[in-house]
Formats: structure tokens, C-alpha cells, sequence
């Protein structure tokens, strides 16, 4: 029974075409692919540049709701600069970003106490000015 099962999944393979052929065979090099991490982080980027917490005029009243954000900027920014350990245009915003949400946990404003607001509000537009430089570094990266 196995045997059958085998042999009907190769004749299903080499009928839909995922076999060598004269396309693939005798190519040494692996294909070419867009720098995945870099790329990943610049998307990532633009849509946490959409989100409220980067976007609203008063943070003051979002910054409790910021806390998603921190970690997503964070994410990115480490992204990036694992893509680009040696260009300071972006490991340099990276470290910014870092800096903001460090600044953002160490006021307490994710661990759900009763945080000093104007702390959190500054941690948060510290992690924005931070996400603006990177986007920036981003872009020029090539």
C-alpha cells in the first residue's frame, strides 16, 4: 500500500510539473532574492507609521492604548538594523527606537499600574521622533 501511495505522488509531482527540468537543472546558484529583512522592516515600518499612536496630535489621551505599538516599533527597529548592522543611518534610529521604549516600560505605562502619564506621553514621542529618523534610514538604504 505504501509503495502505491509513493509511486502515485511522484506520478502527481512529475505531471504538475515539480520536477528538474531543462529550466532548473545545472544551475549552481540559488535564486535571487530581494533583501528579505531589510524589506520586511520597511513594510512593517509603514504600517505602524499608520497607526494612531504614531499618528495622533494628542497622545495624551492615546498613549494608554500605545503599548502593541512600543513592541512593534521595536521589532522593526531591530529588524532593520539586523539588516544593516553597519549602516548608522539605520542602526543609529534603531538604537533610538530602543531608547523610546525602554523609556516607555521603565515608566511602568505597559505594566498596568497607575504610571506617571507625563512619562509615558514622553516615551512615546520619544519612540516617534525615533520611528521618523528610521524611516528615514530606511529609505536610504539600499
Amino acid at each position: 500500500m505504501t509503495g502505491r501511495l509513493v509511486a502515485a505522488l511522484a506520478l502527481c509531482l512529475a505531471l504538475a510539473g515539480c520536477t528538474s527540468s531543462s529550466f532548473t537543472e545545472g544551475t549552481s546558484a540559488s535564486p535571487a532574492r530581494p533583501d528579505g529583512s531589510l524589506e520586511a522592516a520597511r513594510t512593517k515600518l509603514g504600517l505602524v507609521q499608520q497607526d494612531p499612536c504614531y499618528t495622533a496630535r494628542d497622545i495624551g489621551r492615546r498613549w494608554p492604548l500605545c503599548g502593541r505599538w512600543e513592541e512593534e516599533v521595536l521589532n522593526v527597529a531591530n529588524a532593520a538594523a539586523a539588516a544593516r548592522p553597519d549602516d548608522r543611518e539605520v542602526t543609529d534610529p534603531a538604537a533610538a527606537v530602543r531608547a523610546g521604549h525602554e523609556s516607555f516600560t521603565r515608566a511602568g505605562c505597559v505594566a498596568g499600574t497607575t504610571p506617571d502619564p507625563g512619562a509615558c506621553v514622553a516615551a512615546v514621542e520619544e519612540t516617534r521622533i525615533a520611528v521618523t529618523r528610521l524611516a528615514g534610514g530606511i529609505a536610504s538604504a539600499r
